[in-house]
């Protein structure tokens, strides 16, 4: 054990400029989206997915006015990318889960959501580097944002 206090030599740092405007979705650009009929991926449970609930199983209810999901022609819902240990399954289980099974086109755009966009962004990496989608984005306010539009569709 020390009790020396370390000593540094003073430093410049210049945070380099950030380009996520191509991986996120906001709220205008989610409404041509389903407008245009494009894929949406509701990374949220089973119950969340038909408004049963507004919040994730054992959490406080909490957070939209209205449950539900957002209407889309081609939508899958809950986290299927990984195995029981948390570690990612194989790039041809995540083909079949997602591209198989719920017929997403991995050249359509796409944007993923959940509650708050955490659960979301999880999906979002798997289909943009794990399946190589080209055109993926997650959805920044999600259902909090969406589930608390006046006016917002909304489907059960």
């Amino acid at each position: 054990m020390t009790r020396e206090v370390p000593q540094y030599p003073a430093t410049t740092y210049q945070a380099r400029e950030r380009q996520d405007a191509p991986h996120r979705a906001f709220r205008d650009e989610v409404l041509a989206h389903i407008r245009a009929k494009g894929q949406l991926v509701d990374v949220r449970s089973p119950e969340e997915y038909t408004g049963q609930r507004l919040h994730m199983p054992d959490y406080p209810n909490e957070g939209a006015l209205r449950g539900g999901h957002i209407p889309a022609r081609r939508a899958c819902r809950g986290p299927r990318d990984h195995t029981d240990d948390g570690s990612f399954k194989t790039a041809g289980q995540l083909r079949d889960v997602y591209v198989q099974q719920q017929a997403l086109k991995p050249s359509e755009p796409t944007i993923a959501y959940c509650r708050i966009g955490e659960r979301s962004s999880h999906t979002w990496f798997v289909l943009k580097y794990l399946l190589g989608f080209t055109n993926v984005r997650n959805y920044d306010g999600s259902w909090t944002e969406w589930g608390n539009l006046v006016g917002a569709p909304i489907e059960k």
